[in-house]
């Protein structure tokens, strides 16, 4: 294994950004645009509300132009509610130890998220976790954000590694469609009203613990070596 892939609200940081309100700003902004009314619910995730209302405006023959203006104007919306939520990020428990003995046995360490870049920097430089970050990969440094394999190609491709050699680690159902659309290993990190139901179709492993991550890595290279060694 060469490098560990860390989503970042919800495994790295506790967020209080307001997905409601972002999902209800930018339901009442395509609907105006001319996707149909009701087809949009608060209820849907962010990539499902994007994929329903693309979907909607080509069949309405919308042409691909319009539609990046419009999707434009649904990412400003996007990043200006996750920017109002900074002042209220907090770290969660043994991220930075975790870091940094990543780094200390050779690791890379890669982040990806559906948030935006300036909120992402912001957060690493406030919390210090830029040094032990070798990078970063936001929503708008691609096209495509995760969970479409266009986003950890492109985080990897920086890192140099291959998906073989990379695990990924997250808490929603994104990240883990994620993983597997790239053929990366996973690892769950469970809240308290985590739904396990909707992580059944995806193959996952379970970290109870962010720091036993370190564990497990130390000891599946030690079982390697000696095996290689017979």
């Amino acid at each position: 294994m060469k490098a560990v892939i860390f989503d970042l609200d919800g495994t790295l940081i506790d967020s209080k950004i307001d997905f409601r309100k972002m999902k209800r700003r930018n339901i009442r902004l395509l609907e105006a645009s001319g996707v149909e009314k009701g087809l949009l619910t608060e209820e849907m995730l962010n990539h499902d509300i994007e994929k329903r209302a693309i979907e909607d405006l080509r069949k309405k023959g919308v042409s691909e132009e319009e539609i990046q203006r419009v999707f434009q104007k649904v990412a400003e919306i996007m990043s200006e509610v996750e920017l109002e939520a900074i002042e209220d990020v907090k770290l969660l428990d043994g991220v930075v130890e975790t870091l940094e003995k990543l780094k200390k046995i050779g690791l890379k360490i890669g982040i990806i998220t559906r948030s935006c870049r300036e909120y992402a920097n912001r957060i690493l430089e406030g919390f210090e976790l830029e040094r032990l970050i070798d990078a970063l990969a936001a929503r708008d440094d691609v096209l495509k954000p995760k969970p479409d394999p266009e986003h950890p190609r492109y985080l990897m491709k920086i890192l140099g590694v291959k998906p073989s050699e990379t695990v990924l680690i997250g808490d929603h159902p994104i990240d883990a469609l994620c993983a597997k659309n790239v053929g990366m290993r996973f690892f769950l990190i469970p809240k308290r009203n985590t739904n396990f139901k909707a992580f059944k179709e995806y193959s996952h492993e379970i970290l109870w613990n962010i720091r036993d991550i370190v564990y497990i890595l130390e000891e599946e290279a030690k079982f390697r070596q000696l095996t290689l060694g017979k």
